[in-house]
């Protein structure tokens, strides 16, 4: 017979989430709520995992999905190699470098990264980064997909002691990414909602994406195909997208085999786009130094203002409503860290949208007044407010 006294420890991971109990033992101060104004100037603290002053920000839009935490590389110092059986994107806020990235047994492959650079680290591969200024510190942004993988599988062996590795992410005809412009390929179909562009297929010489310059299909989607994108900040490969009431400028970012659908927003100023909802777990990153606003709210509950600007994060709960509103003289930009969408199916949500015309006064009057402040005037179409069939064209993004 067993005894009570002879059982191992017994843990109900379904109340109690593996991925929870692995941050409440973290020597690293988290940030929690429902946006970061300024994830550059977090506090941090030296976190033993990574070898250098960081902090994790745990966001209620995170819950159950994306893991993210901000480190803190040190005048002309380079932090612990680091690896773990996750993919992992990478968004530089400040300063210059040099990343190393290789599997074990394997020759290491170097880049140099500066503020702005987007990269990711393929599962389990071993990656170092190094500040290249002796001045300043560099800030590096790294977004993966613990929490969720952790939902199925509790075990923190398996993602950071975990041998593993597909040598061909890296090492096989995709070899030269880190170092080689971005490609353009078009994508066909439709997208899940589980995984966004990877769902469509795209593999070099595969049948369902093709180069840029073969427009066949009036439904098919732009994205850049690459591990690395130097600056973000000038990245012009934009196409006009988003539907009525919510037109911006738009660029698809494809990483190689990636779980994560991420892009670009950059939205001209005296602008806003209509309010509408999804499932949670899409990291919104500030990325310009601009200034604007996002209105965010539960169906029936309270707005809450997060701040739009360079260093701002933020994450719409599920199923919040909300709305990017550039109240600047300039154009305001945002990278979109997207993750799987299991289940979601948004074809089915009647009000994922809420029309122009249909919107609370009290935005309108809102924007208004933060135009004000500036000394500025709104570029919406009147009427956008009145008329449900108001029809509009992508000019208006070009109007000043």
């Amino acid at each position: 017979m067993v005894t009570e006294s002879a059982l191992p420890e017994v843990v109900d991971f379904w109340r109690n989430h593996a991925y929870d109990g692995w941050l409440a033992k973290q020597d690293v101060p988290v940030h929690r709520g429902y946006y970061v104004e300024d994830a550059r100037t977090l506090e941090r603290g030296y976190w033993s995992l990574r070898g250098c002053p960081a902090a994790v920000i745990s966001l209620e839009g995170h819950r159950g999905i994306e893991h993210v935490h901000v480190l803190e590389i040190p005048p002309g110092e380079t932090i612990p190699p680091f690896r773990m059986a996750l993919e992992e994107v990478i968004y530089v806020f400040e300063g210059n470098g040099i990343a190393n990235v290789w599997a074990e047994g394997q020759p290491k492959i170097t880049f140099e990264w500066q503020k702005h650079s987007l990269f990711r680290i393929p599962v389990n591969y071993n990656y170092e980064l190094s500040n290249a200024r002796g001045d300043q510190s560099a800030i590096t942004l790294h977004v993966n997909l613990l929490p969720m993988a952790m939902g199925t599988n509790p075990s923190e062996d398996y993602f950071f002691n975990n041998p593993y590795v597909d040598t061909t992410q890296l090492y096989g005809n995709q070899a030269k990414f880190y170092s080689a412009a971005a490609q353009p390929v078009r994508l066909f179909g439709q997208a899940s909602f589980s995984s966004g562009a990877r769902s469509m297929g795209y593999e070099p010489g595969s049948g369902t994406g093709t180069l840029a310059d073969d427009r066949r299909s009036s439904g098919s989607s732009m994205r850049w195909y690459g591990n690395f994108f130097p600056d973000l900040s000038v990245w012009d490969k934009l196409e006009v997208g988003g539907g009525a009431g919510r037109l911006s400028y738009r660029g698809g970012i494809f990483f190689p085999g990636s779980a994560f659908s991420t892009s670009l927003m950059v939205l001209p100023s005296r602008r806003y786009r209509a309010a509408h909802r999804h499932a949670a777990g899409v990291t919104i990153v500030g990325i310009q130094e601009a200034d604007g606003f996002v209105l965010m709210w539960p169906e029936g509950g309270d707005y809450l203002v997060a701040p739009w600007k360079e260093g701002a994060v933020f994450v719409p709960p599920y199923h919040w409503y909300h709305m990017h509103m550039n109240a600047g003289p300039v154009e305001n930009r945002q990278l979109r860290i997207r993750a799987p969408r299991p289940g979601a199916n948004p074809s089915a949500d009647s009000r994922r949208m809420i029309p122009f015309h249909e919107q609370d006064p009290w935005i309108r009057q809102k924007f208004e007044e933060e135009l004000a402040k500036r000394g500025l005037t709104s570029l919406m179409p009147e009427e956008a407010y009145t008329n449900p069939d108001f029809e509009w064209d992508e000019e208006w993004l070009k109007e000043d």
